[in-house]
């Protein structure tokens, strides 16, 4: 008698780089992979995912990541400096 694999919750991986995104699905017992059956996505931020984020699964089901190439937000963000004025009155 075959016995159904337990349900896992699909983690929300959208807007993370693919490689962080990858780990995470896999972490949460599935396998992550690309449009149509691809490898899984190794650059780029991942713009939509199936099954949705939050979604119930078998543990070793498919998660489909689709990415827009771009910087991977993985890498160091650098937020912008302040710019001093001279016109500002310091209260």
């Amino acid at each position: 008698m075959h016995r159904p694999r337990p349900v896992t919750e699909v983690p929300d991986v959208v807007g993370l780089g693919a490689q962080d995104a990858c780990s995470i699905v896999r972490s949460a017992g599935l396998v992550p992979v690309g449009p149509e059956s691809a490898e899984p996505p190794s650059t780029g931020v991942v713009t939509a995912q199936r099954p949705v984020g939050t979604a119930g699964a078998e543990e070793g089901s498919r998660v489909v990541l689709w990415t827009h190439p771009g910087r991977d937000t993985s890498s160091e963000l650098v937020p912008p400096t302040p710019v001093e004025s001279g016109e500002l009155d310091p209260v």
